[in-house]
């Protein structure tokens, strides 16, 4: 059926609540989260104009098809969103103009207003890392920026450093048995952190999945079998090349291995493909550990960072959220959200790539996790918040803005814009 707008009834269009649409200038994008469907116009101003009004709030999501109206590109738009159960028209007296209710998204753990009485951390904590030592004679210097690219415990100091025991131990225990929060242990290697004889007794008595973070090769392989011991825990390797290499089959001809491998993780940092190559002879079919590979941006590697992490545009409209997805990535960063990170002198942060919110030593985490919900950046940046992407037609799709974009202050690791 065709649009007419011969008679006196006002007609309407509007877009199902499961449908999220963008509108670029003259362009418009329209998805569908149920179906996974999607409609795309360019250069289509009429269309345009018709899909700004249906999302506006204040024209109660009905857009008012007028006289005058492209006819023919709306009853295009209009035959797609009802093939797509997308959308529809409906039409009404002149005089009356009805309203579409559009559920109000449940976003969980979104934070409340700020003088809310029931605040509480751990309803928005998900990790907190602590980075127990420091070392200025690091093993893999030429990676210092791992830390800020990925979890990774490299990083730059002036002298060897060690965090305090008791600081990771009293700021901890309350949170013991808080379900979906996890404990990372981190720092240049945590092998030669003095300290660690004094920490297993209490993290076996601690009710929380924690991970023990490592570069190899590291200051003494039989510490990292001691934390495999721990309830719970997990040891999680950083290998660069070419030391990392014999370190690795060091760790596999250990006696432990085989009982314990499952819950080792390797983290193979690279910055070319030969580098990958190499690596490859590594991981055989009977390997249990599991196995991740983390390609470096060293500053002269451009061309091989960009063929393994930039996403083309057939791979972003292919991730296709669904409609929680769509809502939550419009209000906070998934990725980010729920984490802290405290350095060795306790500067804490939400995100190594920004700017500290607080001090351990000074601040409770109830108080730091206080401080990044209600005047931080890094848990509710959103691609709505970064240049170019709040332009970008496909805007929908694109997962959470992360570390390596961050690191680069690059936004678009793509090939659309």
């Amino acid at each position: 059926m065709k649009l007419s707008l011969q008679n006196n009834q006002a007609r309407y269009l509007y877009l199902e609540p499961y449908t999220f649409s963008v509108v670029a200038g003259d362009d418009v994008l329209i998805y569908n989260s149920l179906n996974r469907k999607i409609l795309e116009y360019r250069r289509s101003p009429a269309i345009a104009e018709i899909i700004r009004k249906a999302e506006d709030a204040g024209e109660g999501f009905l857009s008012n098809i007028e006289t005058g109206s492209n006819l023919n590109e709306l009853n295009a738009l209009i035959n797609d969103l009802r093939e797509n159960f997308s959308g529809d028209i409906v039409t009404f007296p002149p005089d009356k103009k009805p309203s579409v209710v559009r559920p109000k998204p449940l976003i969980k753990n979104y934070p409340p207003a700020k003088d809310f009485p029931s605040f509480s951390a751990d309803d928005y904590l998900r990790n907190i890392y602590f980075f127990l030592n420091q070392d200025d004679n690091q093993i893999c210097k030429e990676y210092r920026h791992a830390m800020k690219q990925f979890v990774c415990p490299v990083y730059d100091s002036e002298g060897y450093k060690e965090m305090k025991v008791e600081t990771v131990i009293d700021n901890c225990s309350p949170y013991s048995g808080i379900s979906g929060l996890a404990l990372d242990l981190s720092g240049s290697d945590l092998t030669k952190y003095t300290a660690i004889s004094e920490l297993l007794p209490w993290l076996r008595n601690l009710s929380l999945p924690v991970t023990f973070h490592i570069p190899l090769p590291c200051s003494d392989q039989e510490t990292i079998w001691r934390l495999l011991r721990v309830p719970r825990s997990r040891v999680s390797l950083y290998i660069t090349l070419p030391g990392g290499i014999q370190a690795v089959k060091e760790i596999r001809s250990h006696t432990d291995f085989i009982k314990r491998s499952n819950r080792l993780g390797f983290n193979f940092l690279i910055r070319s493909m030969n580098e990958y190559q190499a690596i490859t002879e590594l991981s055989g079919p009977a390997s249990r550990e599991k196995i991740f590979i983390l390609p470096y941006f060293d500053g002269e590697n451009s061309g091989f960072f960009k063929e393994n992490v930039f996403l083309t545009k057939d791979d972003i409209l292919n991730l296709k959220p669904n409609q929680q997805q769509v809502y939550s990535r419009s209000l906070i960063n998934e990725q980010l959200y729920g984490r802290l990170f405290i350095k060795t002198g306790g500067e804490a942060f939400a995100n190594l790539n920004h700017d500290t919110i607080g001090n351990i030593n000074d601040n409770s985490i109830s108080d730091l996790v206080r401080n990044e919900l209600y005047k931080g950046k890094s848990w509710h940046l959103t691609r709505m918040k970064v240049k170019p992407c709040s332009d970008c037609l496909y805007r929908l799709f694109c997962p959470p803005v992360g570390n390596y974009e961050l690191f680069m202050n690059r936004f678009n690791f793509c090939d659309v814009l």
